[in-house]
């Protein structure tokens, strides 16, 4: 079976140093995600430049290959097989007789018919191309060095590639992440977030913080930006992340392994090891098996406690890939992962104490431990595809904070929060084609989410409760859309979606008056319309209109007959984008984009604390958020690449509700108003192996951390400039990465303890500057 458009023409980056020809072979199918089958062993007497650059696969291979006799042909979209090619037959002059014609020679590549995109993005769920689909779409591939390397980061890893993203900093496991400057508190809270998250198919949070999965084993990360609330419902009014795990190999047995050492100045070592195994079970049935542990030493002091480095950081996981392919046609995919998140204390600092140290009467830790189960089917009927994904993850966030006031460390008072999310999500969606340029989608989805809250706040030897709810969110939605070619390169988009939700919640182990009644159903329709314009193959102008929203939050107050359930509106935003992007082809030596939008978003609900330091909800008005966003990738020769990316943001209150229009400042929070990033790659074989060197200078502007006083403190306008390496030789390689060389000690996150955040000292410096040494294998 031919490789389909989209799997032979998958842009990867390769970095195969000179040598055998076979030992290249080898190197290319892991980085090509392939299996490669060879007839003939005099491939090891051969010899090969190497191959440095991005190409799509099977050209990758074509020029590999080139002047060594033989050539090669996909035996199906992940094997390929390598063939000694015929002799060429000399010419004739003047033949005495009828000679038969000489036998074909079999082409070196199979013809690729270049009609549609070379790099597919799925987020779009019809498995459309950058060149093709009008929205606003970032992409972060991972090659070798980027899995073994990045991997261990998480989610700042991606934040650090991608200025467009915006987060808290509270500390790993806890933070909110934004897209497109769409924020509504830096707090945590029970409200929905303003973005979703994914891997794979799976839908990993609904009203949680980033659960920061560490990103071993990946193919790279999508964000679709938002809102994207006809595709992905409510709680996408950022838009969506999702990340692409590396899926079984059916064909051949695997083990990859990698480890290394983190020195931090002025804190504590860490380090971290992972291992992924490959084992094909049949030619119908293969699994893929990660692990992986990493430690990140502490930085901040506690100089009333005594204590040094205290906010330690250990992450364990472990994710189980099984697929299954019954026929060709067919695959059904079984996920399991677990990862266990734990931080000895807070990350924050107090400016009147140091820029490293802080004074505490109690320790902060806080665990985030998440488990997953997904199934997804997929089914192709050439011109059709079914995917269905069923998932459930079962989410535990314990946070404990010091409420000790000030100046009674004699009597020290604890503030608990025990968080149990159980999230129930299943999508079913056809998608085909119309005509040749035309696309279309229609699905229904079902979600079910609940979340248990015990909250408690008192002495440290017998805190009382506080607040013990429970709140379940039913929605379910149907969705479509579709696209449509018109005369000169234009092309229709239209879609749309109605959800209906339907909220409860209780108060857990009370009796409660018979009138009381916690529960509420919303319906919404949610419309899309784009018209585009393709003057060339790799470029796509667009003007594109979308809506999003979040269901009005139900809080339940009181105790017993004095229960009530506060309702609040539900957010809605409506957003106008226009963009270009150029370049969105393999091989392009010069692409990239730009981007302008502008949202109103109405009745925004955010999760707040009072002066005391507790948790509440509240509709703090109607806003509106401008951004401009524009990146560029330059590729002067194959070894050398150039980005670089940035962003514009306007926001602000415009119409702010009762209680919030004293702000002098009426930002919406954690959003700064510009942000940028320079980055250099060089790759070029050095001895017998491969050397990548990376560097990347990324600034952070100014924000405020909440609209309203006393919480409406500075923070960000900081420079992080980074620097990698990794040298490879054969299926060894070593690397060396440099964080924070300026050593910045700016205030990344005013906020880190709700307690004694309204003092403004509280602040959230960088990992200071530190070196990791890393090795990795390929077996």
């Amino acid at each position: 079976m031919m490789p389909s458009l989209a799997e032979a023409r998958t842009e990867r980056r390769f970095s195969i140093p000179a040598g055998r020809l076979s030992d290249a072979l080898m190197t290319y199918a892991d980085q090509a995600g392939v299996s490669i089958a060879i007839d003939d062993a005099r491939l090891n007497a051969l010899h090969t430049s190497g191959l440095h650059g991005r190409f799509d696969i099977a050209r990758a291979l074509q020029r590999l290959l080139a002047g060594s006799g033989y050539g090669f042909t996909f035996i199906d979209a992940r094997t390929v097989r390598v063939f000694r090619l015929p002799p060429a037959v000399p010419p004739q002059r003047k033949p005495s007789m009828p000679v038969r014609p000489p036998l074909p020679v079999v082409a070196a590549q199979p013809p690729l018919e270049v009609h549609g995109p070379d790099i597919v993005v799925s987020a779009t769920k019809q498995e459309a191309g950058l060149a093709d689909y009008p929205s606003g779409i970032s992409v972060v591939t991972f090659d070798d060095g980027d899995r073994v390397r990045g991997a261990p980061q998480g989610t700042d890893y991606i934040l650090r590639r991608m200025p467009g993203l915006a987060s808290t900093n509270l500390g790993p496991g806890r933070n909110k992440i934004f897209i497109r400057g769409i924020a509504d508190s830096s707090f945590n809270g029970a409200s929905q977030s303003t973005i979703s998250q994914y891997l794979g198919e799976a839908r990993l949070i609904y009203s949680a913080p980033d659960p920061d999965l560490l990103l071993y084993d990946v193919e790279g990360v999508e964000v679709l930006e938002g809102p994207q609330g006809t595709l992905y419902g409510a709680g996408t009014l950022g838009g969506i992340i999702r990340t692409m795990p590396r899926e079984p190999d059916l064909t051949q047995t695997s083990l990859a392994m990698s480890s290394g050492v983190r020195i931090t100045q002025h804190g504590a070592p860490g380090g971290d090891i992972a291992g992924v195994l490959n084992l094909p079970v049949s030619e119908e049935l293969g699994l893929r098996v990660v692990g992986y542990a990493s430690r990140e030493g502490g930085y901040i002091d506690d100089t009333l406690r005594g204590l040094q480095d205290i906010n330690r950081t250990g992450i364990i996981g472990l994710r189980a890939s099984l697929r299954w392919m019954p026929a060709a046609d067919w695959t059904i995919d079984f996920r399991l992962l677990r990862q266990d998140l734990a931080s000895r204390d807070g990350q924050y600092s107090e400016a009147n104490v140091g820029p490293l140290a802080r004074r505490s009467v109690l320790a902060q830790p806080f665990d985030n431990d998440y488990r997953l189960a997904a199934i997804t089917l997929a089914h192709d009927w050439g011109g059709m595809k079914l995917v269905s994904a069923t998932s459930y993850t079962h989410h535990s966030i314990d946070t404990v904070f010091d409420a000790t006031p000030v100046g009674q460390a004699d009597d020290p008072q604890v503030y608990s929060e025990d968080l149990s999310i159980s999230l129930f999500s299943h999508e079913s969606r056809l998608s085909g084609e119309l005509g040749s340029r035309g696309q279309w989608l229609g699905g229904f989805s079902l979600v079910d989410n609940i979340q248990r809250t015990r909250r408690r706040l008192g002495p440290e030897t017998a805190p009382g409760s506080i607040a013990d709810v429970r709140n379940a969110t039913f929605d379910a939605a149907l969705f479509g859309e579709a696209t449509a070619g018109l005369p000169r390169g234009f092309s229709l988009t239209l879609g749309g979606r109605l959800d209906y939700v339907r909220s409860a919640g209780e108060l857990m182990g009370q009796q409660v008056a018979g009138t009381f009644e916690p529960t509420r159903q919303q319906f919404r329709a949610l419309p899309t319309a784009a018209l585009s314009w393709k003057p060339r193959p790799d470029q796509i102008a667009y003007v594109r209109y979308q809506e999003g929203y979040r269901p009005g939050a139900l809080e339940i107050t009181g105790t017993g007959a004095e229960a009530l359930a506060r309702r609040f509106e539900r957010d809605h935003i409506h957003t106008l984008e226009l963009g270009w992007r150029f370049g969105a082809v393999a091989d392009a030596r010069l692409s990239g984009g730009i981007a302008a939008s502008s949202a109103i978003w109405t009745d925004i609900q955010a999760d707040l604390v009072d002066a005391d330091g507790l948790p509440y909800i509240a509709n703090i008005g109607s806003g509106r958020v401008r951004n401009i966003g524009a990146n560029l990738t330059w590729r002067p020769s194959e070894a050398i690449t150039l980005e670089g990316s940035g962003f514009l943001a306007w926001s602000d209150l415009t119409h702010p509700a009762p209680g919030f229009d004293e702000a002098q400042d009426r930002d919406l929070p954690n959003i700064a108003d510009r942000g940028w990033r320079l980055a250099a790659r060089h790759e070029a074989s050095t001895g017998p192996g491969n050397l990548v060197l990376e560097a990347a200078l990324r600034y952070v502007g100014h924000s405020q951390l909440a609209v309203r006083p006393p919480f409406d403190l500075a923070q960000g306008g900081y420079y992080d400039l980074t620097f990698g390496a990794r040298y490879a030789v054969g299926r060894i390689g070593i690397s060396f990465d440099l964080g924070n060389l300026l050593d910045t000690r700016a205030n990344t996150f005013a906020f880190g303890n709700p307690f004694s955040a309204a003092n403004g000292n509280q602040t959230t410096p960088p990992r200071p500057r530190s070196i990791r040494l890393g090795v990795d294998a390929r077996f």
